[in-house]
């Protein structure tokens, strides 16, 4: 097990690499992906929004802003773990001049999903500010949304990461997305509730970590239940539980 616990010092050294390079690039990097959630906000909340009053008792912004908190994480992970990992691995090789350091591949790792964590809940967080001042967030637990953002955004990096690790090319990335990160942000419960649908669709849902990441979101937004702890503690099992597999398979790519 020694081979794939980090050091925590030279896994700040990376998590530092990655923000001083994200200080130059924020206001271009930021926009895009601040603005996609909220353009549904907008064309589903306040648009789809003046249909669909109510769901399940609440209105319906209130039941679509905390899943678009949660999503704005997810795209994040997702883009940082995959194309920006993908090119420092593949194209720049500046893993290679990493490794040349003191810098293990499980530090590498472990820095790279850390700074994704950091990253995903600066965009959450962007968004969280955004849907309070649309006075779409009714509960004062909200202010401890962050760090759950945090956790979520850290469990799809895992994710990302260990697929990036795994494909030989850059064009396998189109079934990532299409048949994962897209379904997963359709079938989450962000726009809707399971309730209608055949029970093997929340089934399925509830083994997607974007899932959780809603239900957490929904939670802190109007009032916590003990099921916030399930939710966290099973986004921190799968990412204590992959986290080895992008350690041994970049080793094999970049070491071995």
């Amino acid at each position: 097990m020694t081979d794939v616990l980090p050091s925590p010092r030279h896994a700040a050294r990376v998590v530092g690499r990655n923000a001083l390079v994200f200080s130059k690039l924020w206001k271009g990097a930021l926009l895009p992906q601040f603005l996609d959630p909220l353009f549904y906000l907008l064309a589903l909340g306040f648009g789809l929004g003046t249909y669909v009053a109510t769901i399940n008792g609440q209105d319906y912004r209130d039941f679509l802003a905390p899943g678009l908190i949660a999503s704005a994480a997810m795209w994040s992970a997702a883009f940082e773990c995959t194309y920006n990992v993908y090119f420092r691995m593949n194209e720049t090789r500046l893993y290679d001049a990493i490794l040349a350091t003191p810098v293990e591949v499980q530090d590498l790792v472990a820095g790279d999903l850390t700074w994704s964590a950091i990253r995903s809940t600066i965009y959450g967080t962007v968004f969280l500010v955004v849907v309070t001042a649309f006075g779409l967030i009714h509960s004062p637990w909200a202010i401890l949304l962050p760090p759950l953002v945090a956790l979520g955004g850290l469990c799809m990096s895992v994710i990302a990461y260990t697929f990036t690790a795994l494909i030989p090319r850059i064009d396998l990335y189109s079934y990532f997305f299409t048949l994962g990160i897209t379904p997963m942000f359709l079938f989450s419960g962000i726009f809707f509730p399971f309730d209608e649908l055949p029970g093997f669709a929340e089934v399925i849902a509830w083994f997607t970590p974007l899932y959780h990441s809603v239900e957490i979101s929904r939670a802190m937004a109007t009032g916590p239940g003990p099921m916030v702890l399930v939710h966290a503690a099973w986004l921190i099992a799968v990412t204590a539980a992959l986290f080895v597999v992008p350690v041994r398979a970049v080793r094999r790519r970049l070491v071995a």
